[in-house]
């Protein structure tokens, strides 16, 4: 009964993000993320250093790897929280302040756990792709885009670069999973992608479905075994 009212409250929860996501046009969301982004510059050049540090050294020290991927994430969590309450982004703060309380909860739970040595291939090529695209995000920064994506995309405050780096570490996690953190990223993940495809226009942010879609297949493939 516990676990039945916990998840129609998540679920009632994902309703109204989602609904509160289409009250404004694609050109004033637009106008909102393309301001927002050249506005949080310096911000994002310190979070793209920080994430590559964050890689270097968890691939260098095994013995650190596990907190400094769970800081991380939890990091790009609460400060996305903390810029959306900046701009009073409603339905973003409410998404990153969830995500931030399940990641700390699964970590706790000791159910957030990395293991790059033992991660399948599939789950390695998945992550790559979150990490490359959240890192590189095609979109919202002035030209040369190419470029400028490698230093001012908005990883850490705005949605689906956020998103995807986050897909792209949970898909290095091994069992026991957290089932309501990895059901709960994938779900939203895939509503944005979705919404950035079809309503924005970004293109991009085929890279955010397809991690989502794999980690609601293996999400699937664990719960079927338990």
């Amino acid at each position: 009964m516990k676990n039945k009212i916990k998840w129609g409250f998540l679920g009632l929860l994902l309703i109204a993000i989602f609904s509160m996501t289409l009250m404004k046009t694609p050109q004033e969301i637009a106008i909102w993320l393309t301001m927002i982004t050249s506005q949080v510059k310096i911000y994002s050049v310190i979070m793209h250093i920080l994430f590559l540090t964050v890689i270097i050294f968890g691939l260098c020290f095994k013995k650190i790897r596990n907190v400094l991927f769970f800081l991380f994430i939890a990091f790009l969590s609460l400060f996305a929280t903390v810029i959306s309450v900046k701009y009073m982004i409603v339905p973003n703060i409410m998404i990153f302040a969830l995500f931030f309380l399940l990641i700390v909860n699964a970590y706790f739970r000791r159910k957030l756990n990395f293991d790059l040595e033992n991660s399948s291939t599939v789950s390695l090529v998945f992550a790559i792709i979150g990490f490359v695209f959240g890192f590189w995000y095609l979109h919202w920064v002035q030209s040369p885009v190419l470029l400028n994506a490698l230093i001012y995309s908005p990883l850490g405050s705005i949605n689906c670069p956020t998103m995807v780096t986050i897909c792209g570490f949970l898909c290095l996690t091994k069992k026991p999973r957290s089932v309501v953190l990895e059901a709960i990223v994938s779900l939203v993940t895939l509503y944005f992608g979705f919404f950035g495809l079809f309503r924005l226009g970004a293109y991009i942010d085929i890279a955010l479905i397809i991690c989502a879609l794999f980690l609601i297949f293996r999400l699937g493939s664990y719960c079927l075994k338990e």
